[in-house]
């Protein structure tokens, strides 16, 4: 029996114009209503998360900005996670060094250095809430601990800041693809895998009471937590490979689980 659905959002629940479709409404709300518990995860900060529990008048479990902070559904807090001062401070001069835009991430605030016709295109595109804070390189470690860094550019040049990064510092950074042009700088164990597993542990939830759906490469590790995990279509092949089913939206993923449910209870009333 499936007990849990967890889903990404970019690309995911997200359709292109960063709003959730009608079925993929209709679907969840399915799924709430026959007893499942919902989870969003996302790199997104958490109050983006609130507005969708909102929207469909649910109590969803929320693991934001990758995995640094977990919620409950009844909105205790099980993880908030953040760099230290002076190792945020080096990762963001090391990336700002090859000339990409730069976001600072904190639990439900974004901040650049300043908004460039990259940034403002970037802003427009993903719907993103950003503050500008000339004096970012000062403020780190001082008045700004960042749960997450990111860069957006082209993915060549992201693979080789990527690289730079963590031959830098050496087991003190994670990093994760989370869209076609977005690297995410992470601090070293966090990832929605480790998350949702601390999540499951809370309430008891097995892998095979799990359902897991994403498209990039953020979502691997919790893909790969469940016999019971989707991938959209649209996902990259290395990420596909990493779930059971390809799917081409949350409702397809939904309808299969309630199937799931519904063979399974028939089974035990037979017996």
């Amino acid at each position: 029996m499936i007990k849990l659905f967890v889903s990404d959002l970019d690309n995911t629940l997200f359709n292109h114009e960063k709003q959730v479709a009608p079925e993929d409404q209709k679907a969840l709300k399915a799924l709430m209503e026959a007893g499942l518990h919902i989870a969003l995860a996302s790199g997104r900060m958490d109050h983006e998360l609130v507005k969708i529990g909102n929207l469909l008048q649910g109590r969803f479990h929320r693991i934001s900005q990758n995995g640094a902070f977990i919620y409950t559904r009844d909105g205790e807090c099980l993880q908030s996670v953040t760099f230290s001062g002076k190792l945020s401070r080096q990762i963001y001069r090391e990336a700002k060094s090859f000339e990409l835009p730069c976001f600072i991430n904190l639990e439900n605030e974004m901040f650049v250095a300043e908004k460039t016709d990259a940034v403002l295109a970037i802003k427009k595109r993903m719907k993103l809430s950003v503050q500008v804070l000339p004096e970012m390189d000062k403020e780190l470690g001082k008045t700004l601990f960042p749960s997450k860094i990111t860069c957006f550019g082209h993915p060549e040049k992201l693979r080789q800041l990527n690289r730079h990064i963590r031959q830098t510092f050496p087991s003190q950074v994670d990093s994760f693809i989370s869209d076609r042009d977005c690297l995410d700088f992470m601090p070293p164990g966090i990832s929605k895998g480790a998350s949702l597993k601390k999540l499951a542990d809370e309430f008891g939830f097995k892998p095979e009471e799990i359902v897991t759906i994403g498209d990039s490469f953020n979502d691997v590790s919790m893909l790969r937590l469940t016999p019971h995990s989707f991938a959209m279509q649209h996902a990259p092949a290395e990420v596909k490979q990493h779930a059971t089913y390809v799917v081409s939206s949350v409702h397809e993923a939904a309808e299969q689980v309630l199937a799931h449910n519904r063979k399974h209870s028939e089974s035990l009333t037979q017996t």
